[in-house]
């Protein structure tokens, strides 16, 4: 899971009589200054603020939604200097984990996943959340088979009728209209990271790579991508309809 610039931990613990497992994330509490004395306090103070303001987000939206394909969220401990934040325990290990070891997926393999995350984020949005941070090490497998979403970070509410203007995510999987600073209503950049997810499950590698980082921009702005000539008809079909731009298409 991801080792944050705020010190996120995992730790797993299990009863002593058995199951169940938990999975306790920690953060550390961040109290602003009330009394800024500086323009660089002030800064520091309002930055410190919006980490609370996003954590306490993350445990509120993750305590209600309630979805098999979602890891859910226990309870919420409030410490001095942290917040525990307990979550079920998923002991499949993590999906990027599983294709390095194993390479891309079989096409009916992925589809069973795909079909997973899709329910997921289908609850989600009709709940008017927005996960925003889409990606391939935030998807965990049970031992049982089936996905897990985690990783809430960077979640808000979203208003169909209104805009979202926070720029967020990871850049391979970002949607165009973050890289280009444009508003948005929140459920497109998901699915555009959905149809990211997708090409590195029945792939094994990410549709957009450069070493420089300018190429890389403009390859996601420009939706290039190059789909190997082994994909099934299907599948070619339903990536190279990810939403967000017009793909250029072509067949490596």
């Amino acid at each position: 899971m991801r080792r944050c610039a705020i010190r996120s931990i995992f730790w797993s613990l299990s009863s002593a009589y058995g199951p169940p497992q938990l999975a306790i994330k920690i953060l550390p509490r961040v109290i602003p200054n009330p009394n800024p004395s500086s323009e660089t306090a002030v800064k520091a103070a309002a930055k410190d603020a919006s980490k609370e303001i996003r954590t306490l987000r993350e445990a509120a939206l993750s305590m209600l939604l309630h979805h098999p394909y979602i890891c859910g969220m226990r309870e919420m401990i409030v410490h001095q200097h942290h917040y525990y934040m307990v979550f079920e325990y998923v002991n499949g290990g993590q999906m990027l984990d599983y294709i390095i070891s194993h390479g891309r997926l079989r096409e009916r393999v992925a589809r069973k996943f795909a079909r997973q995350i899709g329910s997921a984020l289908e609850y989600c949005h009709k709940n008017n959340v927005v996960h925003r941070d889409l990606k391939i090490e935030n998807i965990l497998i049970s031992q049982t088979g089936n996905i897990k979403i985690i990783d809430f970070g960077l979640s808000n509410l979203y208003d169909p009728s209104s805009h979202l203007g926070t720029f967020c995510g990871s850049l391979y999987f970002a949607a165009p209209e973050l890289l280009n600073a444009k508003v948005y209503t929140g459920p497109e950049v998901d699915v555009w990271s959905f149809g990211v997810v997708l090409y590195v499950l029945v792939c094994g590698k990410v549709p957009f790579d450069d070493q420089s980082m300018p190429a890389l921009h403009a390859k996601i702005k420009r939706g290039l991508v190059e789909y190997p000539v082994w994909l099934s008809a299907g599948t070619f079909c339903a990536l190279k309809a990810t939403p967000g731009t017009d793909l250029i298409c072509g067949r490596m």
